[in-house]
């Protein structure tokens, strides 16, 4: 959908983000990894988990449902496994911590698993996928977020868009990284249309009576990826996150959008696997690298197209971007200057096309 855009510099707007954050109460450190998770993902074109949350993430932090100062901390449950309490902080922090936990224990033990609790939304996966694949091991994230999903022969929703990050070191500064949801599309792109005054194609939604919609302004629940296939993905990453972590489940997870008041009380799962253990590094990325090239090689159902692994699409758009600027909605930046102004901070966020 064409929407009004500015293009700025990415250094400029994560430093928006961050006295935005700061003037919201965290730590500088903490301000300084959540405004680079979030610009990080407008770079690799996941443009519905960037800065278009921040606003949201601020009148949390003002209604006090996020905590802006968590104390977070690790327990050891066995030599691989342990458990990151969130406190009730950005999600950011608390997978960013666990991502940490987890390297740290397959480092000493081949492999490691960390739960998350109470923690809230973390943004796009990916961030802390490829943070374990730069270390040199391989990487599994899984979280779980509110109802919003049908499951497979259901009229009502049941488990949420439950995404899941595998990413793997493929050496010479490239990752193969697949980062999807498990429902049919992502909950903002019917949300867009709605704005838009535009349609959904069938097969996308239900109404609150789970019959199909194409109107995205009635649209109450998402069908899930691959029918069964998709829906029994989600229920079981669902398990891996809220009955591992004790928190809450499905119907029961406090609505993102509809109850800003409440912590979301969110769980997760972050899992290292050292490759070393198993094959000598060198070797592994070569084998990889010799993968990737094959996969690229396969002739495009459709003339000049190229077949992308999981990741290259992401990894293009940051490269270009980093290039040419972020494009982003006037209407949002608009909103975060806003912010900023009435609280008395400067921003310097201008046009990348202006020179």
């Amino acid at each position: 959908m064409a929407v009004p855009n500015r293009i700025v510099r990415a250094p400029a707007l994560a430093e928006l983000c961050q006295t935005a954050l700061r003037r919201a109460g965290l730590r500088l450190r903490d301000s300084a990894l959540v405004a680079d998770s979030l610009v990080a993902a407008n770079l690799r074109g996941i443009d519905s988990h960037g800065v278009a949350r921040l606003p949201h993430y601020l009148r949390r932090l003002e209604l006090g449902s996020l905590n802006p100062r968590p104390r977070m901390r690790f327990e050891r449950l066995a030599p691989a496994c342990g458990v990151v309490e969130g406190d009730h902080g950005l999600g950011q922090l608390a997978m960013h911590r666990a991502a940490r936990e987890a390297i740290r224990l397959a480092r000493a033990t081949g492999a490691g698993w960390v739960t998350v609790r109470n923690s809230s939304h973390c943004g796009a996966l990916d961030y802390f996928g490829l943070e374990i694949a730069r270390a040199g091991m391989n990487g599994l994230v899984f979280t779980h977020v509110d109802s919003m999903v049908l499951p497979f022969g259901a009229r009502k929703p049941f488990c949420g868009t439950n995404p899941l990050c595998i990413a793997v070191p493929a050496g010479r500064g490239r990752e193969l990284c697949l980062d999807m949801a498990t429902s049919m599309v992502a909950w903002n792109v019917v949300a867009n249309a709605a704005l838009a005054g535009e349609r959904i194609p069938r097969g996308w939604a239900v109404d609150r009576a789970g019959h199909d919609t194409t109107d995205p302004r009635r649209a109450a629940a998402l069908y899930p990826v691959g029918t069964y296939k998709g829906s029994g993905l989600g229920l079981m990453i669902e398990v891996l996150c809220a009955l591992l972590s004790g928190a809450p489940y499905g119907p029961d997870v406090p609505r993102m959008y509809e109850q800003l008041d409440q912590h979301r009380r969110l769980g997760g799962l972050v899992g290292a696997i050292d490759i070393r253990r198993f094959v000598p590094l060198r070797e592994f990325q070569a084998r990889v690298c010799e993968l990737l090239a094959r996969w690229n090689a396969l002739p495009p159902s459709k003339a000049g197209d190229r077949v992308l692994y999981p990741g290259q699409r992401e990894a293009l758009c940051a490269a270009r971007r980093s290039r040419e600027g972020l494009p982003l909605p006037r209407a949002l930046i608009a909103t975060l200057e806003t912010w900023c102004r009435e609280r008395g901070l400067e921003t310097r966020l201008v046009d990348a096309t202006s020179g």
